[in-house]
């Protein structure tokens, strides 16, 4: 029989396994949560330090999810059932604890594109930033909010939050990949302001480090945010190279990220007039988005096919634009009603032209609104 482990020695190695866990450190975190594990059967008794090992097992699981996305439904245990697990509990949680719950829920609910949710939860877990010593962490929270910030367009507390993030990665040489995902949110922040000079400089200075990382997946999303930015200028044809690229990448490693890379490419195509182009792409979306249950982009592939290569039915689209703003996707369905708008204006079918337009006008008052919640 083992003598019983101090719980002080098993909160050392929680705290070591969240930092892998924050690195990506994908094989080191697996190799000590199984020591960790093992350690628990004979751990003298610690409900907090329970609770505290419940919530870095879920946030391990997002992390696994970011680098080796899988369906939940092909998960052990599914998401939801840690969460239901973790939730359980919630009255027991206080300080610290009670902080890494909110933060970690919004990660998830950020996870599901739940967006105004998960600010919601960083809300929360912003009240109790205070029990947080860590200066990375602080960065890591920073960052997160800036990110789900910026999904809805709220630019401005984007940019804050971003530029706050790092300035603390900059400090630390081994946060380089951090560095260049806090240069995609200010990057994408201006281009949204059409500061797209900006913005590009911005970018180039980050797929110059995502290439001195040489990590597949950061080296596709510079591609990506490039074309995004080019996008954006009108300039069609360079966006199509850096989209393609970033498609290819994302594709051979096998990344949910090449969804959205296709799309981008295939409405590319559209708006291109490259209408063979775009249904060969289209059909690989649509396979991509099924094989990975993304709803969204399944409603958007179903979106940008019928207003470009179908018929333009006007109920097919609207019911397309109800599921996206069902779902508070606002700024990809501000995006998609303009161009839907504009197509209709060019195929002098006007009156559908003045029905997504007023849809627009509605969309961006709703934005406006949450701008100055």
């Amino acid at each position: 029989m083992r003598a019983k482990i101090p719980s002080e020695e098993v909160a050392v190695k929680l705290n070591e396994w969240y930092k892998l866990i924050r690195a990506f450190e994908a094989d080191q975190a697996e190799a000590l949560k199984q020591e960790i594990e093992y350690d628990l059967e004979d751990m003298e008794e610690n409900q907090d330090l329970l609770l505290y090992f419940s919530l870095m097992e879920f946030r391990h699981r997002i992390m696994l999810d970011k680098l080796m996305p899988v369906k939940d439904s092909d998960t052990k245990p599914p998401f939801s059932d840690m969460l239901n697990e973790i939730e359980s509990n919630q009255q027991k949680l206080t300080g610290l604890l009670e902080y890494y719950f909110y933060y970690f829920r919004g990660m998830y609910e950020f996870k599901q594109k739940n967006f105004i949710l998960a600010i919601d939860h960083y809300k929360h877990a912003e009240e109790k930033l205070e029990y947080v010593e860590d200066e990375i962490e602080k960065a890591e929270f920073l960052f997160k909010v800036a990110e789900v910030y910026y999904h809805i367009k709220q630019t401005y507390f984007s940019m804050n939050y971003a530029s706050q993030a790092l300035d603390i990665y900059t400090k630390y040489e081994l946060y380089g990949r951090r560095r260049v995902q806090c240069e995609f949110i200010i990057a994408g922040n201006l281009t949204d302001v059409y500061h797209h000079e900006k913005a590009l400089t911005h970018l180039c200075s980050a797929l110059d480090h995502a290439r001195q990382l040489e990590e597949a997946y950061m080296i596709a999303a510079a591609h990506y945010n490039v074309g995004h930015c080019k996008y954006s200028l009108g300039d069609y044809s360079e966006a199509e190279g850096y989209f393609k690229t970033a498609a290819a990448i994302f594709e051979e490693h096998n990344f949910q990220q090449a969804v959205q890379a296709v799309f981008s490419l295939t409405h590319i195509y559209c708006k291109e007039g490259k209408y063979d182009k775009a249904a060969e792409t289209y059909g690989r979306g649509v396979k991509s988005a099924a094989e990975w249950e993304d709803d969204m982009y399944l409603t958007k592939f179903r979106l940008i096919h019928e207003l470009y290569l179908g018929s333009g039915d006007r109920s097919v689209l609207k019911e397309c634009f109800d599921l996206l703003e069902s779902r508070q996707l606002l700024a990809d369905a501000e995006d998609l009603l303009h161009d839907t708008a504009e197509r209709f204006n060019q195929q002098e079918r006007y009156e559908s032209a003045a029905f997504f337009y007023r849809r627009l006008m509605n969309i961006k008052k709703k934005l406006a609104e949450q701008r100055f919640q």
